[in-house]
């Protein structure tokens, strides 16, 4: 067992995901100036006779007190690296550092602990997230964590070597130049021309354009794996939240997991948007969420809600929607994508097909299905030419 499979039950995170929000919230403090203090936890140099299940142990009640509400924030990287951010003048970061050195030996101690500041000292910080994602794609196969809860995005088991590398490259790159937008148009019966609805903009980050420009394939084999696109969620919602683009973009449609709208990113974005856009956004819970965590998809859907946002359920299957009609979801409209299954099956029992936005329409077929269905709500390359 490594020291990252020994902590992931602890903190409840994918380590990828964590090294994405911690590359973010040291570009924000150096955006801002904003004070901080890291402690960097190297576990992965640290000798192997310091590695068994008691030190881990050890370490978990030593970084107790960093866990304490109010403390700091405490991010998991991978091969058991771990980093604090806390307040500029917290006296725990420092009694935690003395503590894990008496507790791993000078020797181990000085590779293994690091105490550094925002915003001068980013750069090290940021080398020290690359350090351990370059460090992820050699790891060995590690024993599955204990399950918290299944909304909880954790990484793949064997992360193939393509995600591993796009993770690593979005961690700590801009990804503005691959950011895609897409209206949502409306097309009544008689009308001639579909109206692109100024309210929902669908945003997106263009994943075959960034496989392609970071991997050495044309494209990434397959589709991302959950933990991957839990981390390409958090980065576009990072930079979604830059202010200027924020308070001029207006009212944005976005296809959001369970761990995304949870995340410091989504709340950032929330606080940067011009007031009353929310109220005139969407925002899209995937369907499988629904299925397989019910609790924590009711508890995400009652939050956004209170806070004034529009909702929907991305189905990327149809029957999904069939066995999650509006009035067992509480949401008011459904995302569909166009397929060939879809259009043999038929629009699935119980959707209003005026509340349902078409995806995938591509293709003049695509239009055609969507409005015999009764559909007017549309969104695809087919539109937006």
């Amino acid at each position: 067992m490594n020291a990252a499979g020994s902590l992931l039950p602890l903190l409840g995170r994918s380590p990828l995901a964590d090294s994405a929000a911690l590359s973010a919230l040291v570009r924000d403090c150096v955006a801002t100036g904003l004070p901080r203090q890291v402690l960097l936890v190297r576990l992965g140099p640290v000798a192997r006779r310091l590695r068994a299940d008691h030190h881990h142990r050890l370490v978990r009640e030593t970084l107790e007190p960093l866990l304490r509400p109010s403390r700091a924030r405490l991010f998991a990287l991978p091969n058991g690296d771990l980093a604090a951010v806390g307040p500029e003048r917290g006296w725990h970061m420092e009694t935690v550092a003395r503590d894990l050195a008496t507790l791993l030996g000078e020797e181990a101690a000085r590779p293994a602990c690091a105490l550094l500041r925002l915003p001068g000292q980013a750069t090290a910080v940021l080398a020290a997230v690359e350090d351990a994602l370059a460090v992820e794609e050699t790891l060995p196969v590690a024993a599955a964590p204990a399950p918290v809860r299944s909304a909880v995005v954790r990484p793949e088991p064997n992360p193939t070597p393509a995600p591993a590398r796009l993770a690593r490259a979005v961690t700590t790159a801009s990804i503005a130049a691959f950011l895609r937008c897409r209206p949502v148009f409306r097309l009544d019966p008689g009308e001639q021309e579909p109206v692109p609805l100024a309210q929902w903009t669908e945003w997106r980050i263009d994943l075959a354009g960034l496989a392609a420009a970071v991997l050495d394939e044309p494209a990434m084999p397959g589709a991302a794996p959950p933990w991957l696109r839990a981390v390409l969620e958090r980065r576009l919602l990072a930079e979604l939240a830059e202010p200027e683009e924020a308070m001029r973009r207006g009212p944005i449609g976005l296809a959001l997991g369970i761990a995304a709208v949870e995340s410091a990113e989504f709340r950032r974005l929330e606080g940067m948007m011009a007031p009353g856009a929310r109220a005139e956004s969407m925002i899209a819970l995937p369907a499988e969420a629904a299925l397989a965590d019910p609790l924590g998809f009711r508890a995400a859907r009652d939050v956004l809600a209170g806070r004034g946002w529009r909702l929907a359920l991305d189905c990327a299957d149809p029957g999904a929607a069939a066995l999650l009609p509006p009035g067992r979801t509480g949401l008011g409209h459904t995302r569909l994508r166009f397929d060939v299954t879809l259009a043999a099956a038929g629009l699935p029992p119980g959707l209003d097909p005026g509340r349902v936005v078409l995806t995938g329409v591509d293709r003049g077929a695509a239009l055609g299905w969507g409005m015999e269905a009764g559909i007017r709500l549309f969104e695809g390359r087919l539109l937006a030419r």
